[in-house]
């Protein structure tokens, strides 16, 4: 099978994107920290809403390319197709299905309450969850990386 990506591996031009959009997400997370601890709430409001939209088009872009291009067939074609595959497949699952959730329901909740006395009553729990999130986020984008390492490079 050639390779149609850009990463050299069996992989097609629309994981290879998603890929690279993951492993970079989590370091444009402490960016958007750190934008939040220098009191540049607009700014950390505005890279996290970009973030979010992204990574739900890197998602999309994963299914698509799985369940209606070769990303499929290509993945199962990996040496290490089995149950450790698998495995970390449904570790990645039980992280990155709650984390999206917890960073899409508090994306929405922030929006919602954002104004200019910041951090505000909110800021305590706001904090607390987005902590959680970007926990979530690091761990996905690590068992991510693996599983696309593990998937289309052997």
């Amino acid at each position: 099978m050639p390779t149609t990506g850009f990463l050299g591996t069996r992989a097609d031009a629309f994981i290879d994107l998603a890929i690279v959009f993951f492993v970079l997400a989590p370091f444009l997370m402490v960016y958007a920290l750190r934008l939040a601890a220098q009191r540049r709430h607009h700014e950390h409001r505005n890279l996290q809403a970009g973030l979010l939209a992204a990574a739900i088009v890197g998602v999309l872009m994963l299914e698509i390319s799985i369940r209606f291009g070769g990303a499929g067939d290509a993945y199962r074609a990996s040496s290490l197709y089995g149950p450790p595959l698998i495995a970390l497949f449904v570790v990645h699952l039980a992280v990155a299905i709650p984390t999206f959730i917890i960073w899409c329901w508090l994306a929405t909740l922030s929006w919602r309450r954002y104004s200019d006395t910041l951090p505000g009553p909110f800021g305590r729990t706001h904090r607390r969850w987005g902590k959680l999130a970007f926990v979530g986020l690091c761990l996905s984008s690590a068992t991510g990386t693996a599983m696309y390492v593990m998937g289309f490079g052997f």
